[in-house]
């Protein structure tokens, strides 16, 4: 019983472990801040692949791997009918084809941009006015589409868009910096981030991408390793079962009760002895039953007391009897001098014998283990 709630505790012990380490304060920045301004995050990776259907907003953040074209109808979609994305930066490569779906044409600036002031005169966040961001970018957005509105930048220079698709909506920045560990540290990267989200629908549903878009076109083939090593309920499992195997292993033994080596519902020698009468009885060896006879008990004897059976039946005795295990009655030496006598004998004799036997095998407890 004790050693059921040690293994209990060891797993409450491991699952508490685990969720702390998968606690909020492990997770990336911008997933905290959603999850404290009452967003209902879902982060999208190979174990969790984009599902557009269940989400409100679809934030991608820092972007290095290009979507694929049936990702990005897929997007153009959701945003048509009334879904909001935002794209935070990213490598060149991987960003231009998604904006170039939405009229945005990515272009390298000739050294980075450091900083970017807003484009219109009247902010549009009026209680919380940021006049000039940080963002460290290394390309700007340019586009021909007249409905576009630039909240940073300039018309042919802009690093924060915002435009109008269908019924949703598409905001595009050119840095990741901005809203990064370090990026949130400036008071105006902050500010316009809340600005941004606070412009959002209440406690919406909101996928978050980081790095990587993954749908179940592009997740990785080794899903099953992504479920097992490097999601907490599959590392906890990993765990469990590891402890519980060192556990069973220290014990010196695998599952139930351990058994003795020796059968105890062994037969008895007065059935072994009517099976083996029937099937020697045409060839009249009943003297090679009694030699088998003979010498399992001898054996059995040896065994009890650590006596080499195999001595001469004197030699045998003496032995036994320097041990202890002849009694007053001298019923085992009468009974080995009997065995001794190979002449014929009847089946009825043979029985009688044999339920001697058994007799001193219960008295001497002569074929069992110590336990039994």
């Amino acid at each position: 019983m004790l050693y059921k709630c040690i293994l209990s505790l060891l797993i409450i012990l491991l699952i508490f472990a685990q969720f702390s380490c998968d606690s909020m304060e492990n997770r990336s920045l911008i997933f905290r801040i959603l999850r404290k301004l009452k967003f209902r995050v879902t982060e999208i990776t190979p174990f969790t692949p984009s599902e557009l259907k269940r989400y409100d907003i679809l934030f991608i953040y820092d972007l290095y791997k290009p979507l694929l074209e049936t990702e990005i109808n897929n997007i153009e979609e959701f945003v048509r009918i009334g879904g909001i994305l935002i794209v935070c930066g990213g490598q060149y490569a991987a960003i231009e084809g998604i904006a170039n779906s939405f009229g945005f044409i990515p272009k390298s600036t000739e050294r980075m941009l450091r900083k970017s002031p807003r484009y219109p005169s009247d902010p549009f966040y009026p209680n919380n006015p940021v006049d000039e961001i940080l963002v460290n970018a290394e390309y700007v957005i340019r586009t021909d589409r007249k409905d576009v509105a630039v909240l940073y930048g300039t018309q042919n220079q802009a690093t924060v868009v915002s435009v109008r698709h269908g019924v949703g909506r598409v905001l595009l920045t050119t840095s990741s910096y901005m809203f990064s560990t370090t990026g949130m540290e400036n008071q105006a990267n902050a500010t316009l981030f809340y600005n941004l989200m606070s412009t959002m629908p209440n406690k919406a549903r909101v996928g978050l991408a980081q790095l990587s878009y993954f749908t179940d076109e592009s997740k990785p083939p080794n899903a099953f390793i992504e479920l097992v090593f490097r999601s907490p309920g599959g590392l906890a499992a990993v765990y469990v079962c590891f402890i519980l195997y060192i556990f069973l292993t220290l014990r010196g033994r695998r599952f139930g009760k351990p058994m003795d080596i020796l059968e105890n519902h062994r037969r008895m020698s007065t059935e072994y002895i009517h099976a083996m009468t029937t099937l020697y009885q045409k060839g009249n060896t009943r003297s090679d039953i009694l030699k088998h006879i003979r010498h399992q008990f001898r054996t059995e004897l040896g065994v009890r007391w650590r006596v080499d059976s195999t001595l001469d039946t004197s030699e045998f005795l003496d032995e036994l009897r320097q041990k202890g295990a002849l009694d007053q009655d001298d019923t085992i030496t009468v009974l080995i001098e009997d065995l001794d006598r190979i002449e014929n004998r009847t089946d009825r004799q043979l029985l009688e014998i044999a339920k001697r036997i058994e007799e001193c095998r219960e008295t001497y407890r002569l074929g069992r283990s110590q336990y039994s």
